[in-house]
């Protein structure tokens, strides 16, 4: 029950219990000659009269007359728009400083302000995730502008080892032929690429030190720097994963492989069969069950699988990666049981020529001098270590169960995985492949192994971190979480989070990394700028209203109020002279008949 409804219950009790003690006057009256029926009529009368009016004293009823309708302008909303007549305009703070309107901290306040209004019109981008709840209660109008060009989607890596490979994903929009840059804390260039014609992109990096760190990813357009945003990557302190190298002759295939992998991150061991019993490359290991499970990931050419197929097999149904790869053409027992293992290798067999995409120009020169993701100096060619040509398998590695990994510029597949067991082996057809790192196509070789050995290694422990873009001064909410959760601000200041609807909400008041910690778990989460990716956040608020503006056209409108509150000083003066009429006419001898007295003999 309300505190309006027990007011009202209260005074009609108080009105029908006076009605009571008039009605039991009256009959008394009555027997004496004193009753009067006028002045009864005018004391029940006043009673509910008093009793009306000290009810709207104190809450006083809605007054009709508001307006029903509001405009609502946003960020990005155009003076044109303002200037049309229509209804009352309010301005929320992120609103372009353009007059005009009444402000208001929150589309919640302005409601409150006109709680007649039953439908907005939304101007510019859209309400943000602050006002969306307060929109569900009127019918909103919002007609989306066009969207920003600039950056309208980024997937920051979810967490990666130290010393691993990661890949950051996005859309632009409104940026045709836009040259999108991935730079490392220190400055360094480390991947650069175009959208596609849908405008996603996707580009390379390789995390470091373990511990929070920040990227940069930036477009450009003409030589003219569009936009820049933070990439966050948490790197994890984890052990570096452990490769095997199985060849069964030495070559320049696993020196340079071995060379890239090491840079990259990974714990190499190399095994080469030197013939005779003689094997070459680090200090033995047993190629059993036991010492291939110490290993998340090998890399084995043809001739080393012949004599190893048995326990490889065993080891991958475990949860061993593995990259089977060719040295030549293989023989017809070899491509058997590379098809038993899944892959169907249709065409021609033998070699075949490999069309490579063209080099950017900036990929080129960082190989060629040394400058890139490992940091190594390019090798002079050396008698044995003359660059052929790279070439292929005349064999496609496809079947139904196969996922295609790698293409070349032809649109054949270089490469393809499949489950098996709790592990994945890897086809790749590549011959030669060391090569491109001698003719200024070290990205290229960089890029194909590392999507290889990502794409069958053995996974390490994710990281706990909070996915997801969150930006300074906005409300951003954290769940699964418990009722004892607290952030560390980038300040290094603990603060508890408020309960919103189950989860924690969180007002981040500045940009860079905030450590989120339940019980005894830390997940780190990072907060852009308030500034940082406007066209992103534009596209998001608009997605947004787009979902409320149908869920509105689908659902009843529901109105806040019908009017606005009027004042209460005229029924607290109406009180008053009721209570003062009532008090004078129960004392005054009006209407009042004389009493009838006995004669006396």
């Amino acid at each position: 029950m309300t505190v309006e409804w027990a007011v009202a219950l209260i005074l009609g009790l108080a009105t029908l219990l006076a009605w009571v003690r008039l009605c039991l006057w009256h009959s008394r009256a009555a027997a004496t000659g004193q009753a009067a029926s006028v002045r009864l009529a005018l004391l029940m009368l006043l009673q509910p009269v008093v009793s009306v009016l000290l009810y709207c004293a104190l809450f006083p009823p809605m007054m009709n007359g508001g307006a029903t309708s509001l405009r609502i302008a946003t960020a990005g909303t155009s003076r044109l728009a303002v200037a049309a007549d229509g209804a009352p305009l309010i301005l929320l703070p992120e609103a372009p400083a353009i007059g005009g309107g009444e402000a208001a901290p929150d589309l919640a306040t302005a409601l409150r302000r006109h709680p007649g209004v039953t439908a907005i019109h939304v101007l510019g981008d859209g309400l943000g995730p602050r006002d969306v709840d307060a929109a569900r209660q009127v019918s909103v109008r919002f007609d989306p502008p066009p969207l920003r060009a600039g950056i309208v989607d980024l997937a920051p890596p979810p967490g990666v080892a130290a010393g691993g490979r990661f890949m950051v994903g996005g859309t632009l929009a409104g940026l045709d032929n836009a040259t999108i840059e991935l730079i490392d804390p220190a400055g360094r260039l480390t991947d650069s690429g175009a959208a596609d014609r849908d405008g996603h992109f996707r580009l390379a990096g390789t995390a470091r030190a373990a511990g929070a760190v920040s990227f940069t990813l930036r477009v450009r357009k003409d030589k003219r720097l569009i936009e820049q945003a933070d990439v966050p990557v948490w790197v994890t302190e984890s052990a570096r994963p452990k490769l095997l190298i199985l060849a069964g002759a030495p070559g320049p295939e696993v020196k340079y492989l071995r060379r890239w992998a090491s840079d990259a991150g990974f714990d190499v061991t190399t095994q080469m069969s030197a013939g005779g019993g003689i094997a070459l490359g680090d200090a033995p290991v047993a190629l059993d069950a036991a010492g291939l499970r110490r290993f998340d990931v090998a890399i084995v050419d043809d001739r080393a699988w012949a004599g190893m197929r048995g326990p490889l097999i065993a080891a991958v149904r475990g949860g061993l990666g593995l990259v089977l790869r060719a040295g030549g053409a293989i023989d017809g027992a070899t491509r058997s049981q590379w098809q038993a293992l899944g892959f169907g290798l249709s065409g021609p067999g033998g070699l075949m020529p490999l069309a490579l995409p063209k080099a950017a120009e900036e990929a080129v020169a960082r190989t060629r001098h040394g400058i890139g993701s490992d940091d190594a100096p390019v090798d002079m060619a050396l008698p044995e270590d003359i660059a052929p040509d790279v070439s292929r398998l005349g064999l496609t590695p496809g079947d139904d169960g196969a996922v295609p990994l790698l293409e070349d510029a032809g649109g054949a597949t270089l490469g393809a995985w499949r489950a098996i067991g709790l592990g994945r082996v890897a086809l790749f057809t590549g011959i030669d492949s060391y090569a491109l790192t001698l003719t200024g196509r070290r990205d290229l070789y960089g890029d194909w192994w590392q999507a290889l050995l990502t794409a069958v290694a053995r996974p390490a422990p994710s990281s706990q971190i909070v996915p997801g873009i969150a930006w300074a001064d906005e409300r951003m909410a954290l769940c699964d979480i418990g009722s004892d959760a607290v952030v560390e601000t980038a300040d290094g200041v603990w603060t508890k989070l408020v309960p919103v609807a189950g989860c924690g909400g969180f007002w981040p008041a500045k940009a860079g990394w905030h450590r989120l910690r339940v019980k005894e778990d830390i997940r780190p989460f990072h907060v852009q700028a308030r500034d940082a990716l406007p066209a992103m956040r534009a596209a998001r608020d608009r997605q947004a209203m787009a979902m409320l503006s149908a869920t509105s056209r689908d659902a009843p409108t529901m109105a806040i109020a019908t009017g606005s509150s009027g004042s209460a000083w005229p029924f607290w003066v109406g009180w008053l002279a009721a209570s003062a009429l009532l008090w004078w006419l129960e004392r005054s001898r009006i209407g009042r008949h004389a009493a009838l007295h006995p004669v006396r003999q």
